[in-house]
This record gives structure tokens, sequence and C-alpha cells, in this order.
């Protein structure tokens, strides 16, 4: 994922929501949502095997973000969708999050909690693992810490989600509209080529080789997924489906 926006204890009807877009090189195979055993289902990235978002039907989620580096990956890591796999069926979330050793992948930002609690762990390649609790609120979620710089498509998210309607089921459709949101803004200079950059302003990204893949909004109760919707493609065109039967 790329963009992920967590609503914890805001909206009546769902004390967790999580509205989500994956971005990524249109080349890169993958896989819709599908089963993962013991009633997890997630997008399947076809040449790791692992996932962006994946959602258990006991109302608890784990996702990944990349961490926005100059350097390419090194060779040799393992894949951050295993982890997100992993983290969403182990016993102790927590526990495991804690024993991961950052220096076996490239640098990321995992979410994962439920109804009752959401936390975020900043894991980094150099070996740095700092794990935050997140506070009631609405948190928007890019490729580094929440509230860094340089990610007007979360602050334009985070403004649009806070200005709707906070109650489920009617902000689902709030949300998906505010997930393909096409407003762009130019960028300050950056290592990124001057067209991609301005692309990746918006929240619903499209440019000639990378893009929004897919969006997701899920929203649960302690011990219990509400729902589960996914776009197959940029929420600006894919329809949002109800995937629940695969939980």
């Amino acid at each position: 994922m790329c963009t992920i926006a967590i609503l914890l204890e805001v909206t009546a009807g769902a004390p967790l929501v999580v509205a989500a877009n994956r971005d990524e090189i249109y080349a890169r195979p993958t896989r819709p949502p599908e089963s993962l055993g013991d009633r997890i289902a997630g997008g399947v990235d076809a040449l790791s095997g692992g996932t962006w978002l994946a959602i258990h039907a006991a109302g608890r989620f784990a996702a990944v973000t990349n961490q926005r580096a100059l350097a390419p990956v090194a060779p040799g890591l393992r894949s951050r969708g295993l982890a997100v796999r992993e983290l969403v069926a182990a016993a102790d979330p927590d526990g495991y999050v804690a024993a991961l050793d950052p220096t076996h992948y490239a640098s990321m930002n995992l979410v994962w909690g439920d109804a009752r609690g959401v936390s975020i762990a900043y894991a980094r390649r150099e070996g740095t693992l700092e794990i935050v609790r997140l506070p009631r609120g609405i948190h928007v979620l890019c490729n580094d810490r929440l509230g860094a710089d340089g990610f007007p498509r979360g602050v334009r998210l985070h403004d649009a989600i806070a200005a709707a309607p906070l109650a489920w089921p009617a902000l689902a459709g709030a949300l998906a509209t505010a997930l393909a949101d096409h407003t762009r803004i130019d960028p300050p200079p950056s290592h990124l080529p001057p067209e991609l950059a301005r692309a990746m302003t918006a929240t619903c990204i499209h440019s000639r080789q990378y893009g929004t893949r897919s969006s997701t909004i899920f929203a649960a109760e302690p011990g219990r997924t509400l729902a589960y919707l996914h776009a197959d493609g940029p929420p600006c065109t894919a329809p949002f489906v109800d995937r629940m039967a695969l939980l």
C-alpha cells in the first residue's frame, strides 16, 4: 500500500475503518483478493507471494507502506508482503512485530490492529524498529512516518474524510470518492522525474509506468469484520466489490 487512512473510534457504527490505495509498477504481476487461509483474505503479489493488506474475519488487519528512499532495494531481502501475511495470522501480533529483525527487509511502515487499537512500526533497513500506538482520530499513512512532509495526497485524504459524515455505512461512498481524487500540485524538486513527482501528489495516481492498482475499504467492530470492499483497479474507474465471502 502507499496511502492508508485509519479511522479509529471516530465513525458511528464502525469503531475501526481503513481506506487504502495500493500504488505499484503496472508490470508487477498481482492477483485480486483471495483466501489466504484461516479466515484471512488479501490481494497477492505474484512475484513474492506476499500481500500489501490482509483482512481477518475477526476484525483485525495488517498492511504495509514502503518507506521512501533514494537507494534501490538491495537484493536478497525478504519480501515485506510476507511479513504482512504472517502478522495478520499471528496469535500475538504485537509480539511478532517486536521480534521482527528489520535488517532482513527493505525499510517499511507496518500497520496492524483491530477496533480495540492500532499500531504502526517504523522498521528501517539500518536496524531500527520504532512502534507507536495510535490515539483516537483520523490518521493517514503514506511512505514515511505519520505527519511527514511531502505527501499532499495524505493531507487531502485526511481533510476529505474529516469533512465527510462519520457514520457507517454511509461513509463508504465518501471514502470511495476521496480515494479516487486526481488533484495534483507542483511538488518541490526531488530525485523523481518531474512528471512522476507531480502525478504522485494525487491520491489516485496515474503515470506511464506506475500508478494506483487497487483500493480497499475495511470496517470492523471488536471481534468482527463489518465490511471488506475491494476495487480491483484504480478507484476512479473500478467498482468496489463486496469480498466478505472470502473471510
